[in-house]
């Protein structure tokens, strides 16, 4: 059995989903809100973030993509369905983790395509050691700066301990 070590404890999670969505909350208020969840890993940060958003009008859509084989990034980003019509919405995009740049890098050129009125990227972890393409988040919970493989609260391993609900590094 796989055993993880504690990176961010429940309670250090959900003090920064607030966190973010407060901020959220004051950048839109009184806007409508297209907020784009990358499945499956940002289903769980989208389920507590969008709960704590007030004052603003959300609408809540869903994409799949892949890009990882393993513990380690494909290089190729697959969408297993269409992206969502985005064309003059705020939109911000939800997802657990950004590292290589890759995966949103390709998503925001999708986007981008069809005329939002605004992007942003509200993520989980960002891990910028391990970045190929330059990729900026506005949102953060945590910046990781050490190439840590993590699980939890929507990552996973091989589809092992994204239900965890702590964020554990593999050991």
């Amino acid at each position: 059995m796989t055993e993880y070590r504690v990176v961010f404890t429940p309670g250090q999670i959900q003090e920064r989903v607030r966190a973010l969505a407060e901020r959220i909350s004051a950048d839109y208020a009184g806007k409508r809100l297209l907020c784009l969840v990358v499945l499956r890993g940002g289903f769980f940060f989208a389920a507590d973030l969008i709960r704590h958003i007030e004052g603003v009008d959300l609408q809540v859509e869903f994409i799949k993509l892949q890009s990882y084989a393993g513990k380690n990034s494909s290089g190729r980003v697959r969408s297993r369905e269409q992206l969502p019509r985005v064309a003059g919405y705020d939109v911000l995009v939800l997802e657990d983790l950004v590292d290589t740049g890759l995966t949103l890098s390709n998503l925001h050129e999708a986007i981008v395509a069809q005329g939002p009125r605004s992007l942003r990227y509200a993520i989980v972890v960002d891990k910028k050691a391990r970045r190929k393409i330059p990729f900026e988040c506005e949102y953060v919970a945590f910046d990781v700066p050490q190439d840590k493989f993590l699980v939890g609260y929507g990552m996973d391993d091989e589809d092992k301990g994204r239900c965890l609900p702590y964020i554990g590094e593999v050991v």
